[in-house]
């Protein structure tokens, strides 16, 4: 077995502290000759931790008998971690470890460490991203993550069985690379979750302004929000009748307002009568004075009460009074004024059913 060790310094933004203290923490990446635990070897453990400095290190496998002394070294050093953090660990790298873990006979296992699996948490920000893919190496991209290798751990494979037949320092040199620059890149690709938290945590309003469209002659409501974290790329998201743009540790919020007529349904229609001539609905205590051709029993679509001036639109009723276009329109609407989001909780309710648009899973 090698064992190569490596101090790094950690360059990236994401307070680490939002997942567990340094000292808590173990990344880890493997290399096998296959994706099968029953038919393939583990060739390389490389990880990520902290003991007064983060270092990487690695163990390699020169041959299969090697297998059980990596796999004991590594859960030596993991028996002391709480959290263990990797890409897509859980689909693959922690079921082949647990696995060739049986097939030894060796008393380890992954039930006192929590799995922190980069992929799972991300997953529902694809789309969002515009991301090809879930890849490591996709999500560096977005990022503007540089990495040396080029190469695919499938790739790599060929490269180890050769490696093993001449003992080649620039093989080895291939081989330890790629699993070095996965390793290293990790706490570099964490910033993507900022999006989850700025989209997911509380959010404290800096300031509010009405501004003209510029494609459309509307009022435009523009929000900006201070969230917890900085994102580590601007990111602007289209909705219907929102816009939202998450910059630095900013989220400015854009909704189109309405300048118009709407309509607010009284509940209770049957204590009401509908006025054909006036377009609208009265309480059946008034009505009385109405001569009777000129009124009929309201209905749920005809009891209402319209309303002019400037409208604020909502995804779900947060604001009071509640208006819409028509009867049951699933959007509906508030009359704006700036004091609507004096009220800091109902203005984080508020965002928070914008948000929920976006249907993410998170």
């Amino acid at each position: 077995m090698l064992r190569i060790e490596k101090p790094i310094e950690l360059t990236t933004e994401f307070e680490m502290s939002l997942i567990a203290p340094a000292e808590d923490i173990m990344f880890f990446d493997i290399e096998t000759t296959g994706l099968s635990s029953w038919k393939s070897g583990l060739y390389l453990i490389g990880l990520l931790t902290y003991d007064d400095g983060w270092k990487i290190i690695q163990y390699f496998c020169e041959d299969v008998s090697d297998e059980p002394t990596v796999l004991e070294n590594f859960f030596t050093l993991l028996s002391s971690k709480r959290v263990l953090i990797s890409f897509n660990g859980d689909g693959f790298d922690i079921p082949f470890l647990s696995h060739m873990v049986e097939q030894y006979g060796l008393p380890y296992s992954f039930d006192n460490v929590e799995s922190f699996d980069i992929l799972k948490k991300i997953r529902p920000l694809k789309k969002l991203l515009n991301l090809e893919n879930m890849k490591l190496k996709t999500c560096e991209k977005f990022l503007g993550i540089y990495r040396e290798d080029m190469f695919s751990g499938g790739d790599l494979i060929n490269v180890y069985f050769r490696w093993q037949e001449d003992r080649s320092k620039e093989k080895l040199e291939c081989l330890l690379l790629h699993n070095f620059e996965d390793i290293e890149n990790m706490p570099n690709v964490l910033p993507i979750l900022n999006y989850i938290y700025a989209l997911n945590g509380g959010f404290s309003l800096q300031s509010q302004e009405l501004v003209k469209s510029p494609t459309e002659n509307q009022q435009v409501l523009s929000l900006t929000l201070k969230t917890s974290v900085t994102m580590p790329v601007p990111l602007d998201i289209p909705l219907d009748n929102w816009f939202i743009n998450l910059s630095g540790s900013a989220l400015n919020l854009c909704a189109n307002l309405y300048e118009g007529e709407l309509k607010f349904f009284y509940p209770n229609y049957t204590d009401y009568y509908y006025l054909p001539m006036e377009d609208r609905a009265i309480h059946k205590s008034l009505a009385e004075f109405v001569d009777r051709s000129h009124r009929k029993k309201a209905t749920a679509k005809t009891c209402y009460q319209k309303v002019s001036g400037l409208f604020l639109p909502e995804p779900e009723p947060v604001f009071s009074p509640v208006l819409y276009r028509e009867y049951k329109d699933k959007l509906s609407y508030t009359k704006f004024s700036p004091e609507l989001f004096d009220d800091e909780d109902l203005t984080e309710t508020y965002l928070r059913s914008v948000i929920r648009q976006l249907k993410l899973k998170i």
